[in-house]
């Protein structure tokens, strides 16, 4: 009886202990395989793929890990997506490759996997599910740093967590220490801005770093969008909130226009749905070089570059038509610039302004779109009668130039921009290492750019 007494308390105490986990849920592990064909990678070695369900209060949630097979290569960060209808982006964006991780090649450039990071998806319905998810996989994988990833519709899922202090554990510490948002625009409803803004329409003063400011929980977060999202997302208003001014970012946000791309990048262009190609300049060597800034960040505080976002104050943002975007003139050519949009709702429709080639002067500029062989935009326009006709959806526009000068064509021929091929690959290179000297590109991109213009066959 004595001994029963003395246990007794033990195992109330124990009982305590348990509660937490109980209600963060439970990780059950359905398969264990290979990933990417058993590739070995330069700094992460081995991947393996752990299918899973995580029981959750809020729900169940599938959940895929991809992570290094030795403990040693591990880097201690995990990379957790939320995948939401637009599925898993990560391993596209970051890595050109696939969502699919049986195969060799659908590791594309092996980039997340070189650096020896745990990805982690998780399709979740709600910022609550979400947050349940981070913390059951943190007590699952006991990480240095964890990030979350989301893009589309999975960025406003972690737009939303913020905005709702739900980035605040139980123990009251950040669940994230740092996120990427990637391609959201501004969300539909208020609050808009990061940092605080009165809303023009109802009045209200909010901002999504409002309720883990007052908690001293908010992550690192980087936010990128691309052209398509000012068209079609009204990703000005992450800028302005609907005001007539620029609402400041807080200290611990970064926001960059990836210039002239459209919402996801195309692997070639193609017209589908839309009367002209789409926009295939890529993204990812922006995600690519943020990924290591906001590991930088969560680590050891080290910030990235300062924003490249088009503001009112620098009048990169403007209204939609063509005579205050300076788009150039290419009727001629068959393509019309967007016409009617911009008394859609109570907010304006503000996009960035363009140069003479119709790329975006404000962002972050690509050496393809800053030594161009096309005109990018971020817009399309869909077939059919209507007229005006509506925007093509998140696809972009791609009109190359001549190789020599026509008639009704503004732009300048590929003949008077770059007189031969070795010129051009010298032009992509200075662009190229200009952005990696302000840590807009890294090393590796810088060459896979200088290589690609070498063997160039548009210019002779």
């Amino acid at each position: 009886m004595r001994c029963l007494s003395l246990l007794a308390p033990l195992l109330a105490l124990a009982s305590c202990a348990s509660q937490p986990s109980a209600r963060i849920g439970t990780l059950e592990i359905v398969a264990r395989a290979p990933a990417y064909g058993g590739t070995v990678f330069e700094g992460g070695g081995a991947y393996e793929a752990v299918t899973a369900v995580a029981h959750l209060a809020s729900g169940d949630a599938e959940v895929l890990v991809l992570q290094p097979t030795d403990a040693l290569k591990k880097s201690g960060v995990l990379l957790i997506e939320a995948a939401g209808a637009d599925g898993r982006l990560l391993a596209r964006m970051a890595n050109d490759g696939d969502a699919r991780h049986e195969r060799a090649d659908s590791a594309g450039n092996g980039f997340t996997m070189r650096r020896g990071h745990a990805l982690v998806s998780v399709k979740v319905s709600n910022p609550q599910q979400l947050r349940e998810a981070a913390l059951l996989l943190q007590r699952q994988y006991l990480p240095d740093a964890t990030l979350a990833i989301g893009g589309g519709q999975g960025g406003h899922l972690l737009r939303d967590m913020v905005k709702d202090g739900l980035n605040r554990s139980p123990a009251g510490h950040k669940v994230f220490d740092g996120a990427l948002v990637m391609m959201t625009g501004a969300g539909e409803q208020f609050p808009f801005t990061y940092g605080p803004a009165k809303d023009p329409v109802s009045g209200r003063t909010d901002g999504i770093f409002a309720r883990c400011s007052a908690t001293a929980t908010c992550p690192k977060l980087i936010h990128l969008d691309s052209t398509n999202d000012f068209w079609q997302a009204r990703a000005a208003l992450v800028a302005t909130g609907g005001t007539s001014r620029d609402i400041a970012m807080p200290d611990a946000v970064r926001a960059y226009l990836i210039s002239s791309t459209q919402h996801f990048y195309a692997d070639r262009p193609v017209q589908a749905d839309c009367r002209h190609p789409n926009n295939p300049a890529r993204q990812s060597p922006v995600v690519r070089v943020m990924l290591d800034h906001l590991v930088a960040w969560t680590r050891g505080g080290k910030a990235p570059p300062p924003s490249r976002y088009p503001l009112l104050a620098d009048s990169m943002l403007t209204k939609a038509d063509p005579d205050s975007v300076g788009f150039p003139d290419l009727r001629a050519l068959g393509i019309s610039h967007p016409e009617g949009l911009g008394g859609q709702g109570p907010y304006p429709l503000l996009v960035p302004m363009a140069d003479v080639d119709g790329h975006d002067i404000a962002g972050i500029r690509l050496p393809e779109i800053e030594v161009p062989l096309a005109t990018h935009a971020g817009w399309n326009l869909r077939r059919g009668r209507a007229n005006p006709p509506p925007l093509c959806g998140p696809n972009g526009l791609l009109v190359p130039f001549s190789a020599t000068p026509r008639k009704g064509d503004p732009r300048r021929a590929i003949s008077q921009r770059y007189p031969s091929r070795i010129e051009y690959a010298k032009a992509v290179a200075l662009s190229a290492r200009a952005l990696r000297d302000q840590g807009l590109l890294l090393q590796e991109d810088v060459d896979r750019y200088i290589e690609r213009a070498r063997r160039e066959t548009r210019v002779p």
